[in-house]
């Protein structure tokens, strides 16, 4: 029986009951709902609605439920969501007491409570996943603080940089992904029961003792929004989705740095796959699943966008959709950065491979315009000095070092015998402008991200 039959002349038919139906979705609040509901029948018994004895009978009916649940041995019925199951096991168990466990409550302020404890819980487990990436990506940047890699823009190469700036690159990444889900949490940390429906209630309750015993830091300020309110998930599936894009950028890379053409790390056996057909295959297919993820989670936050963008206050059934975006993207966000770390942690380098491709498609040019502005030769005037040297060079099969001494003369404003600084070695060194390439500021970044993870 639903609580709300005795309103209605005619009720809804089993198809109709089966697609209002929540239960399978929100079924994953239970362990938030029965502790929110503990917390609520200790403060009605503060207010005097119901007696230390009712409380007592209350809590542990409560718990037996939830060990009902955890075991699977709850008995389900055709229940409209996990509340009403929970609200009905209760009656079963301890009788007529349980009617008065809604007092001053409605679900619409029960449903936003659960989903804001659940959230804050697994916001903190992300936080600390991040956490530990960076670890992993500071050691594999400690361990290979000397190697040599190509940098590209338009993934043609560039200049040298060291591997451990590149690594770094990604340590930042996750630096901003890890603020930007303590903002959420911060945001998240509002308290909404005691709202009712949509406008509070007259009876006397006490939200801040509500907060305090379920950890929330404040109380909501108002009672309409706090029921219709959704920004914290809209929020942590925004988060959720940019962490995803930096982790799909990384898995680029490793996927096209792994391939024989580059050959530049190696990714364990286990984190790859085979062919059904081509034996000799090794794909990395974690990786390219890690990117397809990504997309999944924008979807997330394309659905939870346009779920609220046209409901009017306050609560409206639309927001029953909410449960699978909230219940899924921790957990793919979860899994994704525990596999992502350890193939970080356990990818074999091969620095000879780098450093050999760091030495290719003139990758120094802008060094020797660099060291002909040292000379006093205008910048504009010596880019377009190397650019018609490598256009001439190119045609030659050449490279900088092949130049006669009569065509180093007629470019060049220093001795040939200065190209002695000329080396990819010499050129990361010099990158020493705060941010840049050179050892010694990437040794103080990670020095720098090792403070900012020991607070």
């Amino acid at each position: 029986m639903k609580v709300w039959e005795k309103r209605f002349s005619e009720l809804p038919d089993d198809s109709i009951l089966e697609f209002t139906s929540s239960l399978k979705d929100d079924f994953f609040l239970y362990p938030y709902d029965i502790k929110g509901s503990q917390a609520h029948v200790e403060m009605l018994c503060r207010g005097g609605y119901i007696s230390p004895e009712e409380k007592k009978i209350l809590i542990e009916g409560l718990e037996k439920i939830k060990k009902e649940l955890d075991q699977g041995t709850f008995p389900f019925q055709k229940d409209e969501d996990i509340h009403m199951a929970i609200e009905r096991r209760l009656q079963e168990l301890v009788g007529e007491v349980a009617d008065k466990l809604h007092t001053a409550r409605s679900r619409n302020d029960q449903v936003v409570l659960d989903e804001k404890m659940f959230l804050k819980e697994k916001i903190k487990v992300i936080i600390e996943k991040i956490k530990s990436f960076q670890e992993i990506i500071l050691g594999k940047a400690e361990e290979n603080i000397e190697v040599i890699m190509p940098g590209f823009t338009h993934f043609r190469p560039a200049q040298p940089v060291l591997f451990s700036h590149w690594l770094m690159a990604y340590f930042w990444m996750m630096e901003r992904d890890k603020e930007r889900f303590k903002d959420v949490l911060k945001r998240n940390d509002v308290l909404p029961l005691g709202s009712g429906a949509l406008s509070g209630t007259s009876l006397n309750i006490d939200r801040e003792f509500l907060a305090k015993k379920l950890a929330f830091s404040r109380v909501s300020p108002n009672s309409m929004d706090a029921v219709s309110e959704r920004d914290f998930i809209v929020e942590f599936v925004f988060s959720s989705s940019l962490l995803f894009l930096h982790l799909s950028r990384l898995s680029e890379e490793l996927i096209i740095y792994s391939s024989p053409f580059f050959a530049w790390i190696t990714i364990p056996d286990k984190y790859c796959t085979g062919s059904s057909i081509m034996p000799q295959k090794k794909n990395p297919d974690i990786l390219e699943l890690i990117r397809g993820k990504a997309s999944k989670i924008l979807g997330y936050a394309t659905a939870i966008s346009s779920l609220i963008k046209s409901l009017p206050l306050t609560y409206n059934r639309d927001l029953q959709e909410d449960k699978d975006v909230l219940r899924e993207t921790p957990r793919e966000v979860i899994s994704t950065l525990e596999i992502i770390q350890r193939i970080v942690k356990e990818m074999e380098i091969h620095p000879a491979n780098m450093q050999k491709d760091a030495t290719t498609s003139y990758v120094l040019a802008t060094d020797l315009v660099e060291l002909m502005v040292e000379k006093g030769t205008p910048f504009r005037q010596a880019y377009r000095k190397v650019g018609e040297i490598v256009k001439i060079l190119e045609k030659q099969g050449k490279d900088f070092s092949s130049l006669s001494q009569e065509e180093w003369n007629k470019y060049f404003p220093f001795p040939k015998e200065e190209m002695k600084d000329f080396e990819v070695k010499i050129s990361v060194e010099r990158k020493k402008s705060s941010g840049g390439t050179a050892p010694s500021r990437v040794k103080e970044q990670i020095a720098r991200g090792r403070e900012l993870l020991a607070k």
